[in-house]
């Protein structure tokens, strides 16, 4: 069977990530995708889809009203929905479970880990394994999708194991630091912290961030390192809190820069610069809060 794929997130970022698996995985399939609940939902009553793949936490269309929706339509009872996630806490899945996902998947996450459990879903609901199954891509075959391409507005492409990549068409280890985020000339004072933040990584590691700088593009930190670094353009999911009000924001991002603070390979303190790709205004919201306090 040719299998139809929606890919739901407000993140473009995230969306080409889930595509280029995907593509990969399932090179004959249909992919759609859509920036938001109402236009997932948008999209299911105008075409057959057969399976799903969503983010949960979207401006004013949830990806658990979406699931909701669905089981709640005749044509999709039983249709695949795989939530794709930051938040993995206990509540949230049970949530899920209940509506009738079908599974879930909590970010930053791996290439292996997404494939791997998109390709359970998909064996189990409709009997296709990876690369087999429907006809081979044609000039027509992801007319709805955006191709994958370095565009000088737009963060880079990257698979989800942040392998080969590139950036505004230069390669990734040859690209030259950002202007606004130069290094502190020598002789001048360090810049104080402005408070501390959680980065997950993509490949399972995690690390408080005391901060240097922040704004609403992007953060930089530095951090202890224990045991592997993330890779350069590795997925990640920064953890702001307003202690005030105790919101958080899990805004998705990836890693921009690393660069060693001891002249040594073994250096144990690294500086990050984490760009986000976020778009929901009530994660902005939050931290925008963040921002006038610490800044």
């Amino acid at each position: 069977m040719k299998l139809r794929i929606l890919v739901v997130d407000d993140a473009a970022f995230v969306r080409d990530l889930v595509k280029k698996a995907v593509r990969d995985t399932y090179p004959g399939c249909e992919l759609h995708e859509a920036i938001d609940g109402r236009k997932a939902i948008t999209l299911l009553n105008q075409r057959e889809i057969n399976l799903v793949l969503c983010d949960w936490e979207m401006p004013e269309v949830s990806g658990i009203e979406v699931l909701q929706w669905m089981r709640a339509d005749e044509r999709y009872k039983k249709t695949p929905f795989m939530m794709i996630t930051s938040r993995g806490d206990r509540d949230h899945v049970m949530k899920a479970v209940e509506a009738g996902v079908s599974d879930y998947i909590g970010k930053p996450f791996t290439r292996e880990n997404f494939v791997a459990k998109m390709a359970k879903v998909v064996a189990k609901h409709h009997g296709v394994k990876p690369g087999q199954g429907a006809p081979g891509p044609s000039a027509h075959a992801n007319q709805s999708a955006d191709v994958l391409t370095a565009r000088p507005a737009s963060p880079p492409q990257a698979d989800l194991g942040g392998a080969s990549v590139l950036v505004a068409g230069k390669a990734a280890g040859n690209e030259t630091p950002e202007k606004s985020t130069p290094e502190p000339a020598r002789g001048k004072a360090k810049p104080k912290a402005k408070g501390v933040a959680s980065i997950r990584f993509g490949s399972g590691g995690t690390a408080k961030v005391v901060l240097k700088d922040i704004n609403l593009q992007e953060l930089i930190g530095v951090f202890r390192r224990e045991g592997a670094l993330p890779a350069l353009l590795e997925p990640v999911v920064l953890d702001i809190v307003d202690q005030d009000s105790g919101d958080v924001a899990r805004i998705n991002g990836y890693v921009r820069m690393m660069q060693a603070q001891e002249p040594h390979p073994d250096a144990e303190t690294i500086q990050i610069l984490i760009r986000y790709v976020d778009d929901d205004q009530d994660k902005l919201d939050v931290l925008s809060r963040f921002i006038a306090k610490v800044r």
